[in-house]
C-alpha cells in the first residue's frame, strides 16, 4: 500500500522520489525488492507444503476416484462434466495420477505445491510488469500469499486442481493481457487466450477471467464515459476484442451445451436467498479473510472442511479496516476506487452462483466455505495493487491527490502489512491443524486396506455393497457413493456378487470388514421349518416351481435374501430363486447353508424356488429379506474402534 507522490505523464511514466533507489533501507533497490517478494514466495511455499504433508484425498476426491475406477476416462467424462463441473483437463490428470498409484498422495500433493507457486510467480511478474520492481507491490503480494483464503481449496485434491490453474490464470493472464493492451500486439491477445483456455480445461469457472480482462481495459486505457470508452476499445483493439468475445461467449455456449446438465445440486435464486448468501460471503468469510481472518474455524461432521467463523467482533472489524481504507484511498488517490469494480464483479459472480447452484441443499451457510472464495484473494490483491499505484503505460492512471498519513508511510503500511499476514498465517495454520485432524477418509481406506492385507484369500471376499460413509461422498453422487465404486482399486480382494453361499461380508463405517447379517424386515410364512433336517423336512425345491409367501411385500433395489437350507450330497445340483422379475441361479452345496442373494428393482411378497438338477430336492428353512448389518468381529482379528 505504497503510493508516494509521483508526476504522470499522459503515456503513464510515473517519476518521482520513490521510482528511484532510495539511498538507504532494506528496500532501497529493485533488486532487494524483488528477493524480498522471492524470499516471501518461498516461506508461504513452504508453510504450504507442510500443510500438504498431512493431507490425503477428502469428500470431493472420493467422487473423483469412483467415477474415474468405474467409468474410465471416457469421451463423455472428458467433454461433458460431472456435478455440473467441465473440466477435462482436471479428471486427465487425475486419471494420470490413479494409473500410477491410486491412493498415493505424493503425486498430486506435488502438483498442487507446483501449481502454488506458478500462481504465486504469476502474481510476482504481473505486479512488476505493471507498477515496476518498487517496494508498494509487497503489500499486495503478501495478502496473496498469507492470506487464509486460498488455503482450503489449495489442501484438497477436487477444489484444487479446478481452482489453483484459474488463481494461476489471474495473473499470468492479465500479465499477458496487459501486454496487449500496451503495445497493441495481437501475439499477446492470443497468449492471453491460450493461458484463460488452458484455465478453463480445467474448470468451467475460469470463464471468469474475462471480467478483469474487461476493467484493465475499460478502466485504464480508454477515458470518458463509459460509451465513449467502449467505443474506444473497440477502435484500438479490435482484434483483440473479435478473438476475446468469439472464445468467451463459446466457452459459455459449451458449458451450457455440454456440462450444465451434468449438476444434480439445488439452488435458492429468490432475492431473500441471495441477501442471506451475500451476508454471510461478504461479512463473514471475504472482509475478514481480506485482513488476515477468520482466526476461527468450524468443523462439521460430514462436511469434511472447516468453515469461517469469524464471530461478530472480527467481522465488525474487518468491515470497518476495509471501509477505512477505501475512505483513505478516495481521499487522497484519484481513481482508486475505480480498481474495487474489478473484486466487486467477481464477488458478485460469486455469490450469484453459490446462490443458485448450491445454496439451496446446504443453506446460506455455504458461502463460509472458503472453497468457494478462491478467485476473490486474487483478485483482491490486485485491486489493491491497482488502487494504491499508478499503472505504467496506463491512458488514465493513479495519482496522489494529498498526502495520506498513512498510505505516504512506509513503515505504517510495513506494519500493517506484517499485522495482516500473521494474522493470515494464524488463521491458515488453525485451519491445518484441523484439516489434518479430521483425516477420516484416509483412516477408512487405510483400514479397509489393513484388513485386506492380513487375510489369505485364494478367491475375493464375496462384499455386501452400499454406500460409504455420508462425510466421505454425498447419498446425491449415486451410484458413485457406493462401496463396489470408491475401493475399485481392492477389487482383486473384494467381489460384489448377487448371490453368495454361507459367507457375506461389509465394510463397517470405521472401514473394518466383518461379516454380515440379514437384520430381516420380511420372513417366510406357512409350511417353512426354520431349522430344517435332511429327516424331517416339511418343505422340499423340486424341480415343479414353488412359491413361498412373505408376511409383507418388499419394494426397490438394495435389499438381501437370506434362504436357509440343507442338503444331502445327492441334492448338489442347480436351484433357481425368483424374487419379483429377478431370477438367481446358484449352486446347491450339501450341508447346512445360507444363501444370501440382493434384490433387484420391482416390488414382491413372494420368493420362488425351483430345482434345476434332477434329483435334487434340498429342504427349504427359513427365508428373510432385510438389511445387512455387521457382527462379530473384523475379518482381521481387530477389535471395533467404533
Amino acid at each position: 500500500m505504497s503510493s508516494p507522490h509521483s508526476t504522470t505523464t499522459a503515456a503513464g511514466h510515473t517519476g518521482g522520489p520513490t521510482d528511484a533507489p532510495a539511498a538507504d533501507g532494506l528496500l532501497a533497490t529493485p533488486r532487494n525488492v524483488v528477493a524480498t517478494a522471492l524470499a516471501l514466495i518461498v516461506a508461504q511455499l513452504a508453510f504450504r507444503a507442510w500443510a500438504l504433508s498431512g493431507s490425503w484425498y477428502r469428500f470431493d476426491d472420493a467422487n473423483f476416484m469412483s467415477k474415474l475406477m468405474s467409468d474410465g476416462l471416457s469421451a463423455d467424462l472428458l467433454f461433458h462434466g460431472f456435478a455440473g463441473h467441465l473440466m477435462p483437463g482436471a479428471f486427465a490428470l487425475t486419471a494420470y495420477n490413479f494409473g500410477l498409484d491410486p491412493y498415493a498422495w505424493a503425486y498430486p500433493a506435488v502438483e498442487l505445491l507446483v501449481l502454488q507457486a506458478i500462481a504465486n510467480l504469476g502474481a510476482l511478474v504481473f505486479l512488476c510488469s505493471a507498477f515496476g520492481k518498487r517496494r508498494g507491490i509487497l503489500p499486495p503480494l503478501a495478502l496473496f500469499l498469507f492470506s487464509s483464503i486460498s488455503l482450503p481449496a489449495f489442501l484438497s485434491w477436487g477444489p484444487g486442481i479446478t481452482q489453483l490453474p484459474f488463481l494461476a490464470a489471474i495473473f499470468w493472464g492479465s500479465w499477458a493481457h496487459l501486454n496487449y493492451l500496451r503495445t497493441r500486439r495481437f501475439r499477446w491477445a492470443l497468449l492471453t487466450i491460450l493461458i484463460t483456455l488452458a484455465a478453463i480445461a480445467f474448470g468451467e469457472k475460469a470463464m471468469l477471467l474475462f471480467w478483469p480482462y474487461a476493467v484493465l481495459a475499460l478502466g485504464w486505457f480508454a477515458t470518458g464515459d463509459i460509451l465513449t470508452r467502449l467505443r474506444t476499445i473497440l477502435g484500438r483493439y479490435l482484434p483483440g476484442v473479435l478473438l476475446y468475445g468469439f472464445v468467451s461467449i463459446g466457452s459459455v455456449i459449451a458449458y451450457l451445451t455440454l456440462g450444465a446438465g451434468s449438476s444434480k445440486a439445488s439452488g435458492s435464486s429468490d432475492a431473500n436467498g441471495f441477501a442471506l448468501v451475500a451476508q454471510r460471503f461478504l461479512l463473514e468469510s471475504w472482509a475478514p479473510g481480506a485482513v488476515g481472518g477468520p482466526l476461527r474455524w468450524k468443523w462439521i461432521e460430514g462436511n469434511s472442511a472447516g468453515w469461517a467463523e469469524p464471530g461478530a467482533v472480527v467481522s465488525v472489524l474487518a468491515v470497518g479496516v476495509l471501509a477505512l481504507l477505501t475512505f483513505e484511498l478516495a481521499r487522497t488517490r484519484s481513481i482508486a476506487l475505480r480498481a474495487w469494480w474489478l473484486v466487486g464483479g467477481i464477488l458478485v459472480i460469486d455469490i450469484a452462483l453459490i446462490t443458485a447452484i448450491r445454496a439451496g441443499g446446504v443453506g446460506a451457510d455455504i458461502a463460509l466455505a472458503y472453497r468457494y472464495l478462491t478467485d476473490t484473494i486474487a483478485v483482491t490483491a490486485m485491486a489493491l495493487a491497482l488502487a494504491t499505484l499508478p499503472l505504467r503505460g496506463a491512458v488514465e492512471t493513479l495519482t496522489p491527490t494529498r498526502t495520506s498519513p498513512f498510505l505516504d508511510n512506509p513503515r505504517r503500511v510495513a506494519v500493517a502489512t506484517a499485522v495482516v499476514a500473521a494474522l493470515g498465517l494464524f488463521s491458515s495454520y488453525s485451519y491445518v491443524q484441523g484439516w489434518h485432524d479430521d483425516d477420516n477418509t484416509r483412516r477408512y481406506i487405510d483400514t479397509v486396506r489393513a484388513d485386506l492385507a492380513e487375510v489369505e484369500v485364494e478367491e475375493p471376499l464375496p462384499m455386501a455393497d452400499g454406500p460409504v460413509p455420508e462425510w466421505m461422498v454425498w447419498g446425491a453422487s449415486y451410484p458413485y457413493n457406493q462401496v463396489s465404486r470408491v475401493l475399485r482399486p481392492l477389487s482383486d480382494k473384494m467381489a460384489f456378487p448377487r448371490a453368495s453361499t454361507d459367507n457375506l461380508y461389509l465394510v463397517d463405517k470405521d472401514g473394518h470388514i466383518r461379516p454380515a447379517l440379514v437384520e430381516p424386515e420380511r420372513r417366510s410364512v406357512g409350511a417353512v421349518d426354520p431349522t430344517p433336517s435332511l429327516d424331517k423336512c416339511k418343505l422340499r425345491v423340486r424341480q415343479t416351481p414353488l412359491e413361498v409367501g412373505l408376511d409383507g411385500g418388499v419394494d426397490g433395489a438394495g435389499w438381501w435374501i437370506r434362504v436357509a437350507y440343507v442338503a444331502a450330497a445327492k441334492d448338489a445340483g442347480r436351484m433357481r430363486v425368483t424374487a419379483g422379475d429377478h431370477s438367481y441361479d446358484v449352486d446347491v452345496e450339501p450341508g447346512f447353508r445360507s444363501l444370501y442373494l440382493r434384490t433387484g428393482e420391482g416390488r414382491f411378497d413372494t420368493i420362488g424356488l425351483q430345482s434345476l438338477t434332477p434329483g435334487s430336492k434340498p429342504c427349504l428353512g427359513g427365508i428373510e429379506v432385510g438389511s445387512v448389518v455387521p457382527f462379530g468381529d473384523p475379518i482381521s482379528g481387530a477389535e471395533d474402534e467404533g
